[in-house]
This record gives structure tokens, sequence and C-alpha cells, in this order.
């Protein structure tokens, strides 16, 4: 994946995640960048970045 594209996708998380947990967007970054679910989404050999915006939020809301 373009690192671009991979930029663009985590802001769009990082977004959601302050929407459904009605937080900051400094707090859901922090939130995403202290996560494992962040070096996971770089990593593409496990394939996370191929999943939906929503799937991933859920996934550190359950993880958090």
């Amino acid at each position: 994946m373009l690192d671009f594209l991979l930029w663009n996708k985590i802001a769009r998380i990082i977004a959601q995640l302050a929407e459904t947990l009605h937080i900051s967007t400094d707090r859901a970054l922090q939130i995403f960048y202290d996560s494992d679910i962040c070096r996971m989404l770089h990593d593409k050999d496990l394939g996370l970045h191929l999943m939906s915006d929503t799937y991933i939020v859920r996934f550190i809301r359950h993880f958090e």
C-alpha cells in the first residue's frame, strides 16, 4: 500500500475513533499510536490495512 493511502486511512481511523468514543482527536491519536493495532496496520503481511476503517476502530476499542 502506498504510504499516502495508509496515512489517509490512519487519519480516517483516528477521526472515527474520536467520534465513536466521544473524545478529542488528540486523545484518539494517542490511543491509536499506543496500540498494537498501529503496528499491525503497518505490517503488510498481516493484511489489516485491507480491512474497513470501522472494523479497525472496533478492533481498537476491543483491545483498549
